[in-house]
């Protein structure tokens, strides 16, 4: 039954649809018609009328083919249709829930946030205020480095700045004044010389030059300098004895006699001995010694006179140390002749006598 109400409504469906052959024809005929006349009109009818027919049969045909299975497929067409209904509810429902579930996580975050919010501006504040004072004191700490940078820069710009101005007073120093600090400085070098000849050399003239520097030169600067040669010179012969102590060789000295004691050495050897400039220092420094022992105006005279006139300070100093021994004189600088002379020639008819002979 049901099958029948299908095939009557797919034939009622071939009629009802639109052929366009047929409308071709059937305008064909009304444009015939109006021409020729009615006898082409009706053969025209005729042809559409058998084309009509033909469609009608075909499609008629088509309709009964179709299977039994039709109204399976139009309920089968339902309930899918049925179902995508029911997923589009489902996904609606679900967007529902979702949006609903989203505007309640807003509206507690929001209530959250308000009530929070006093205590998070108060953390917030603190963490500025202790940024900003750190950064206060990285302001303070990058600004003392600064200033003491600065103080350094100054410090050496100074001292440029005065190495400059020494450098334009010297550049404005006339050639004269050069020429004056180099004859001080020749001078000067040639003080130091001396001094070093006297200490070295035992070299009496070296001495008396620089007493005579000091007391004549007319430079000041030199005057000091000669002074400090000098001072330099008598410490150096204050300390002891420079010289090792030697016995004299007296087989060598004094072949002619059969002497091999320089203890049995009379006055007159010793003193003989202390005047040859041709025998060694250290021979004539050891008889200046050993006259210590011979207690006469003789030795004392002749002490006297090679304190006056050696050239050899080691040979004044140990003749000098001996005198004072004979007569009482005291001096502590071995080395000055002058005093020790003077002191002789007023003492000396006092201190003579008292001598044996």
């Amino acid at each position: 039954m049901k099958s029948d109400h299908s095939k009557t409504n797919k034939t009622k469906e071939v009629k009802g649809s639109s052929n366009p052959l047929a409308e071709a024809l059937e305008r064909l005929e009304r444009s015939v018609a109006q021409r020729e006349g009615n006898p082409v009109a009706s053969l025209v009818k005729s042809v559409k009328e058998d084309v009509t027919s033909n469609k009608e049969t075909k499609k008629t045909r088509d309709a009964e083919s179709v299977p039994n299975t039709q109204g399976s497929f139009d309920t089968s067409k339902e309930s899918l249709e049925e179902i995508n209904v029911n997923k589009i509810a489902s996904k609606i429902s679900r967007l529902k829930l979702a949006f609903v579930f989203s505007i309640s996580l807003i509206v507690i975050f929001a209530v959250a946030g308000f009530l929070m919010w006093p205590n998070i501006k108060n953390l917030v504040n603190k963490e500025l205020a202790v940024i900003r004072e750190a950064a206060k004191i990285d302001e303070e700490s990058l600004k003392s480095g600064i200033l003491e940078k600065l103080g350094s820069v100054n410090s050496r710009l100074d001292s440029l700045s005065s190495n400059i101005d020494q450098i334009s007073s010297l550049s404005d120093t006339s050639a004269i004044d050069v020429y004056k600090e180099l004859d001080y400085l020749r001078q000067r070098n040639e003080l130091i010389a001396l001094g070093d000849l006297a200490i070295h050399n035992s070299d009496r003239k070296s001495l008396d030059k620089l007493i005579d520097a000091r007391e004549k030169n007319a430079d000041a600067r030199l005057q000091a300098g000669a002074a400090s040669e000098i001072l330099r010179v008598k410490l150096a012969y204050m300390n002891g004895l420079r010289r090792g102590s030697q016995s004299i060789p007296v087989g060598q000295l004094f072949p002619e006699y059969e002497i091999s004691d320089e203890l049995k050495l009379n006055t007159d050897q010793l003193i003989g001995l202390l005047d040859n400039l041709e025998v060694r220092d250290d021979h004539r420094v050891r008889a200046a010694y050993l006259l210590a022992d011979k207690r006469n105006g003789e030795a004392a005279m002749a002490l006297v006179n090679v304190v006056a006139n050696d050239a050899n300070l080691d040979v004044v100093r140990e003749a000098a140390m001996t005198f004072s021994e004979l007569t009482g004189f005291r001096n502590e600088d071995l080395l000055d002749s002058n005093s020790l002379i003077k002191w002789w020639q007023k003492n000396s008819e006092r201190v003579l006598p008292n001598l044996s002979n």
